[in-house]
């Protein structure tokens, strides 16, 4: 007899089995172009099959579990042929796998992505399309030109200037100057003098404003405005290299006065940042929101320590201690996750003391209703320790609630010259992104993207909020060059380890994540 419950198992069975594919649009390069559904798909994604015109800010959103198998394109040079993609799709959805093809711009512009169906349909894959924005229209829009203008351009034509070799353009120069409007090439820099040529010969005025925009929405963006006569020798003079977007029309002209990232204090700065997933929001909303391309690559994660037991025996006792001190956001959260599974609420912690490190940690103790009553004016755990011991007396005892890697420097400047007690419980674990668990033994495996990113020199400041994040950033680069790495540090320790790999460390005169941006702003000139 087969049941209700035996026949939902079978379909989900062969759901696992047939699995999955999604052709997610990437956009242009802004991470934060990324639409709302290409991000929860890209977050489920077990295999990630990405192109070379991806961001680097969509590449580090990419999950840390998912396997990465790059199969760029460029002008010229083809990781794989289209036919080998289009194959490696199937055999991966074929597995059983949920498959994102995460491809540049639009999948259905000119992104070959019907192609890429053709074998999934044959095989009865299924598959979902998600859009994104296309280049054609956001590069044009951070170059300031709108691609229409009421009075001066109603339609917008975009165009491929992508051909076989040896073969002409396949466009119809003498219809498009007919209709009017804008016109907008992709894949266009390798027959740029084909493309304004043709447009001179169909009779366009040589005056006609016209803009090459090189590497849109990243923080390499350049824009080139000149006269469709002199595109093509001013965009040689001012090296403008591919991925390139061509805009021709009146609109173009809009670029001198509407053109509004180059504007922003952070325009034109590339930055990594380390923290935990969890816990790089505000630093990279502010960095985000001064203009910088922000790629969050956290090196470090925590977990949650089996520390219910200890945390039980020294809750019992909670009464004979003075302060209960946290050091970091994290600790906080994992202490109320043990309290939730110990079946236990804020309560049991009485009319003890709170002391934090610092301003973030302060906040979160307030989304639990708490308020701390000792914060030192420097964030660091040397100011903490020391304005603990000055508030307390010998006999008197502090619960130091913390990850398992937390400086000793703490405790002994909270005990300097006194009979203070510390119980120094470890309730979280700090773990290193890079290490990859096996059964034998833990292998500490490299990102060769984010290392060649760095050997390349397309990263040009580093964020470190702790020095478990610098180890981090090391584990996962194993070998690469550090003294050009421009490290931008919170806080002595993390400065010193920085130092320690020979980085140029540049430490934030506090130990905030807004002291980290005006640091930034200094370094790359645009302190405002």
């Amino acid at each position: 007899m087969v049941t209700e419950g035996m026949m939902q198992r079978g379909m989900q069975e062969e759901e696992r089995t047939a699995g999955k594919v999604y052709l997610v649009g990437a956009g242009p390069s802004d991470p934060e172009l990324l639409t709302l559904k290409g991000m929860r798909v890209l977050k489920k994604a077990q295999v990630v099959i990405y192109d070379a015109l991806i961001g680097h800010g969509i590449y580090s959103m990419i999950p840390q579990e998912a396997e990465k198998i790059a199969a760029g394109k460029r002008a010229g040079n083809h990781t794989m042929k289209q036919e080998e993609i289009n194959r490696l799709i199937l055999e991966q959805a074929q597995k059983g796998k949920c498959v994102v093809r995460l491809k540049g711009g639009d999948p259905f512009l000119f992104g070959r992505g019907g192609e890429e169906l053709e074998l999934l349909i044959q095989h009865q894959i299924p598959f979902e399309i998600v859009p994104g924005v296309t280049s054609a229209v956001a590069a044009a829009a951070y170059a300031g030109i709108p691609v229409t203008y009421r009075g001066i351009s109603s339609g917008v034509h975009i165009l491929t200037g992508h051909k076989k070799r040896g073969e002409p353009l396949g466009i119809d120069f003498e219809a498009l100057v007919r209709a009017g409007g804008t016109f907008v090439c992709l894949m266009g820099m390798a027959v740029l003098h084909e493309i304004t040529a043709g447009f001179l010969q169909a009779g366009m005025a040589p005056g006609t404003p016209a803009a090459v925009i090189e590497q849109g929405t990243s923080a390499r963006q350049k824009s080139v405005l000149a006269p469709l006569s002199e595109l093509e020798a001013e965009a040689a003079r001012q090296h403008v290299k591919a991925p390139a977007v061509i805009v021709i029309g009146e609109v173009a002209a809009c670029g001198k006065q509407y053109a509004w990232r180059d504007k922003l204090p952070l325009s034109g700065c590339r930055i990594l940042t380390t923290r935990p997933a969890s816990r790089s929001g505000a630093l990279t909303e502010l960095l985000r929101g001064q203009g910088a391309e922000v790629l969050e690559i956290p090196t470090i994660r925590t977990r949650i320590r089996d520390a219910g037991t200890q945390l039980s025996e020294a809750l019992a006792q909670i009464g004979d201690y003075q302060y209960a001190v946290f050091t970091s956001p994290a600790g906080v959260e994992y202490f109320f996750e043990l309290l939730d599974r110990m079946e236990l609420d804020v309560r049991c912690i009485g009319q003890i003391k709170l002391a934090v490190i610092g301003s973030a940690t302060g906040d979160a103790l307030k989304k639990h209703g708490l308020r701390p009553q000792l914060m030192p004016n420097h964030y660091n755990g040397t100011a903490l320790g020391k304005l603990l011991n000055a508030s307390m007396q010998d006999g008197d005892r502090v619960l130091l609630l913390r990850s398992s890697i937390g400086s000793r420097e703490l405790v002994e400047q909270i005990q300097a010259g006194k009979k203070i007690s510390v119980t120094d419980l470890a309730i979280y674990d700090t773990l290193y992104e890079a290490v990859k668990k096996t059964d034998q033994r833990d292998d500490a495996v490299p990102d060769a993207y984010l290392k060649a990113l760095l050997e390349e020199g397309e990263i040009d400041l580093v964020m470190f909020t702790s020095a478990s994040t610098v180890r981090g950033f090391v584990a996962m680069t194993q070998g690469a060059d550090y003294t050009r790495v421009r490290a931008v540090c919170i806080g002595k320790m993390t400065a010193e380890q920085a130092a320690f790999y020979g980085m140029q460390v540049y430490m934030s005169e506090k130990e905030t994540v807004e002291s980290m941006v005006r640091c930034a702003k200094r370094l790359c000139g645009r302190q405002t």
